[in-house]
């Protein structure tokens, strides 16, 4: 009778403490052994902190290409084709010879031989072409592909093609009306042979469209990395757009010293280029974001509780934006 109560007291004991302690729930199935298989993972969506999203994003303030921008892109581009073809060129110049410093400048510079004014030509193509595949094909196209932001890419593209479309539709017309006669026209009208270029647009001088084109290329490139971490900020994007400076006012000595331009048509085209390209995009777009711009530039720590703490579901994290 005495084991019996005992073993009656135990069981009450055991039954008590079982209720005091809860017991961890084991949610899945249940293997033909017996044993319970792992818990199924619970799928959460990640925190906005976690999955950040497209590096480049396209700042809501920024008015975007409408109906009126893609008909000004059309139109330049049909002006700058229209000058360029059916534009001619007159027969006589209309200006010859240099201004202010023009003739000292091209009698300490110019390259002497035919050969080496050729292969200066060369480099100021390459500078040129240089110039596009930055502004053009990694910044415009490549690099907003890579992080696939579309409307980024499709942006930057637009105002690319009218930037561009104005430089050649600015500089055709100007080639065309002020038929300014090459550096070379002197010699090469005594000597058809002083340069292989001497029947090569003769009164295209002014102003000098390698230049202008770089320079354009030039203010793109700094006014899309001064807005858009192409780069991923500072101080890369402050590079691409020292680096396109870099080339462009390259091409433009390079169209000196190889004979092809006086040095006020230099830096004509490369005022001019940089306007277009510098405050065409800041002007109908990126100048209505600077005040977020300055926000983002000194943020606000916040801070806040994320359901789930790294792979669990469990529990809560503290995360914070500073």
């Amino acid at each position: 009778m005495l084991c019996a109560r005992q073993a009656h007291a135990q069981a009450l004991a055991q039954g008590n403490a079982s209720l005091a302690v809860p017991q961890p729930v084991v949610v899945g199935s249940q293997s033909a052994s017996g044993a319970a298989s792992e818990p199924a993972p619970t799928s959460q969506p990640l925190s906005p902190l976690l999955n950040p999203g497209p590096r480049l994003v396209w700042n809501p303030a920024w008015p975007r290409f409408r109906a009126i921008g893609y008909g000004l892109t059309a139109a330049s581009v049909a002006g700058a084709l229209a000058v360029t073809f059916l534009l001619p060129y007159p027969e006589e110049p209309r200006w010859v010879g240099g201004i202010i410093a023009d003739t000292t400048v091209r009698d300490v510079l110019r390259a002497r031989t035919p050969g080496l004014r050729d292969g200066i030509r060369l480099a100021s193509d390459v500078t040129l072409i240089a110039s596009l595949l930055q502004t053009v094909v990694i910044d415009g196209i490549l690099l907003p592909a890579i992080d696939q932001s579309w409307l980024v890419m499709w942006q930057l593209s637009l105002m690319n093609a009218q930037a561009f479309a104005l430089n050649i539709l600015v500089a055709t017309l100007l080639f065309k009306t002020a038929a300014r006669a090459r550096p070379s026209y002197a010699e090469c009208a005594v000597d058809r042979n002083f340069d292989p270029l001497c029947d090569s647009g003769s009164f295209a001088s002014f102003p000098s469209s390698h230049t202008s084109t770089t320079f354009t290329a030039a203010g793109l490139t700094c006014v899309h990395h001064k807005y858009l971490p192409l780069y991923g900020g500072d101080p890369w994007d402050n590079a691409a757009c020292a680096s396109s400076i870099v080339l462009a006012s390259a091409t433009g000595l390079f169209r000196v010293v190889g004979d092809r331009h006086y040095l006020s048509d230099v830096l004509l085209g490369a005022a001019f280029g940089f306007t277009l390209g510098y405050l065409y995009p800041y002007l109908f777009h990126y100048q209505y974001g600077e005040d977020d711009d300055s926000q983002a530039s000194n943020p606000t720590t916040v801070w806040g509780f994320v359901p789930g703490a790294q792979q669990s579901p469990y529990g809560v994290s503290v995360m914070g934006l500073f």
